[in-house]
C-alpha cells in the first residue's frame, strides 16, 4: 500500500530571513515531508521594502534550510497587486511545477499551506480551499514579534555594536549571510540606505498632518501611459525613492489641479513631448484610480492613470527628458518587464496595456 507525500507551502517576502521564518520552516517539517519556499516580490527593483533580490533571498534560506533533514525548496513568486485572481493561479502554478520537477504525484501529495496571519497582507491563507492550513505561531523575542521589517530598520540604520542583539532576536545563523553581503555590497547598501531616508521622512511628515486632523490623508498622484507603435513612453527617475528606476510620467496632484490636468503637466515637464498639449488631450483612451494599500512605500498613495494613445507611425514623437527625470525614451513594449520600474507602475501598464508579456511560467521553467 503506498503512503501519502505532505507538501508543505510557506509564503512570503523573506525581506530578509529570519529566525521567525526557521521556526516556521521547522515545526511545518515536523508535521510534512517536505516544503516548498514561495518567495514573494520577485523580479522587483531593489528598494527600502524590498531591498534584497530573489536569488539573494533564496541564498540566505539556503544557508539556513540545507541543514535540515528534508527537502526544501525555493521558487520565486510575481505580485500582481490588482490581480489577486492571477496571484493565486500563479502559486498553485508554482507548486504544480515543482511536484514535477521533485517527482510527486499530484494524485499522492496532501498540500498544507502554513504561516500565521500578522495582517492584511495574509489574506491570502484563505484563497485555496482545497488545501489544508497549517498554523504557524508568530516568534516572539522578550515578548515582541520578530518581524523583517524591524530586522531591516536595524540592519540599515542600526549600529555596528547591536550586532550581537540581532543575533539573539533573529538568529545568528539567518542574518551572518545577510550581513556578508552587505559588507560586499556597499553600493547598493548606500542606495537603499538613501531610500529608507527619504521613505521614513515622508512618513513621518504625513503622520504629522494625519496627528493634527485625526484621520488618514491620502496623498493624490496621477500618471500618463503614452502609447505610440507598439512602445509606452517612459522616463527614468534622478531622484529618491527609486533614482535610477523607469517609470510612468507623473507626479503630485498641486493645489487646484485635475488629475488630468497634472498628468499632461508631468508629462511634459519629465518627457518634453515636441507635440501640442492639446492633441495630447485629444489622445485620451481610459483613466483609471490604482490604490492599492501596498503599492508605494512612502505610504498611502494614490493615483490616477491616464492612458493616451498616439497615431501609429514609421517615427516615434520626439521626447527630452527633463524636470526630475534623468533620461525618456520610447520603450517597445516586448522589453517591459517589471525589474526595475518603479513601485507599481508595470502592474499599472499590466491593467492597462494588455499587449505587455510577462510569461510567469517561464521564468518558473528557467529556474535550476
Amino acid at each position: 500500500m503506498s503512503t501519502r507525500h505532505r507538501l508543505a507551502v510557506f509564503i512570503g517576502r523573506f525581506q530578509p530571513f529570519h529566525a521567525g521564518h526557521f521556526d516556521v520552516v521547522k515545526n511545518a517539517l515536523v508535521q510534512s515531508d517536505s516544503m516548498l519556499i514561495l518567495v514573494g516580490s520577485a523580479y522587483r527593483p531593489r528598494s527600502w521594502k524590498n531591498p534584497f533580490t530573489y536569488a539573494e533571498r533564496a541564498a540566505f534560506i539556503r544557508a539556513s534550510v540545507d541543514k535540515l533533514d528534508k527537502s526544501v525548496a525555493t521558487l520565486p513568486l510575481i505580485d500582481t497587486l490588482y490581480n489577486d485572481r492571477a496571484w493565486t493561479v500563479n502559486v498553485r502554478t508554482a507548486v504544480t511545477l515543482h511536484m514535477r520537477k521533485a517527482g510527486l504525484n499530484p494524485d499522492k501529495t496532501d498540500v498544507v499551506l502554513t504561516g500565521f496571519e500578522k495582517d492584511k497582507s495574509s489574506r491570502y491563507l484563505g484563497w485555496f480551499p482545497t488545501w489544508d492550513m497549517l498554523p504557524a505561531d508568530p516568534h516572539l523575542h522578550e515578548g515582541d514579534v520578530v518581524s523583517a521589517t524591524d530586522l531591516r530598520q536595524e540592519l540599515f540604520f542600526g549600529r555596528g555594536e547591536n550586532t550581537g542583539r540581532m543575533a539573539q532576536r533573529y538568529g545568528l545563523e539567518q542574518i551572518a549571510p545577510v550581513l556578508t553581503w552587505m559588507k560586499n555590497h556597499s553600493g547598493a547598501v548606500s542606495n537603499v540606505r538613501d531610500e529608507g531616508s527619504f521613505v521614513l521622512d515622508y512618513r513621518e511628515r504625513t503622520a504629522k498632518g494625519e496627528d493634527v486632523f485625526g484621520y488618514p490623508i491620502p496623498v493624490n498622484t496621477a500618471d500618463a501611459i503614452v502609447v505610440q507603435s507598439g512602445h509606452i513612453l517612459m522616463v527614468e527617475r534622478m531622484m529618491q525613492p527609486g533614482k535610477g528606476q523607469w517609470a510612468l510620467p507623473g507626479g503630485h496632484i498641486d493645489r487646484g489641479e485635475q488629475a488630468i490636468d497634472a498628468a499632461i503637466r508631468e508629462l511634459y515637464e519629465e518627457a518634453g513631448l515636441d507635440m501640442p498639449k492639446g492633441a495630447m488631450r485629444g489622445r485620451l483612451r481610459e483613466r483609471r484610480v490604482f490604490d492599492h494599500p501596498e503599492r508605494s512605500e512612502k505610504g498611502w498613495v494614490r493615483t490616477e492613470a491616464f492612458v493616451f494613445e498616439l497615431q501609429d507611425r514609421a517615427k516615434l514623437e520626439k521626447v527630452k527628458s527633463g524636470s526630475d527625470a534623468s533620461a525618456a525614451r520610447w520603450v517597445p513594449i516586448t522589453e517591459i518587464t517589471p525589474d526595475n520600474i518603479f513601485e507599481d507602475h508595470f502592474d499599472i501598464i499590466q491593467a492597462l496595456v494588455p499587449d505587455v508579456p510577462f510569461a510567469y511560467s517561464s521564468i518558473l521553467m528557467a529556474q535550476g
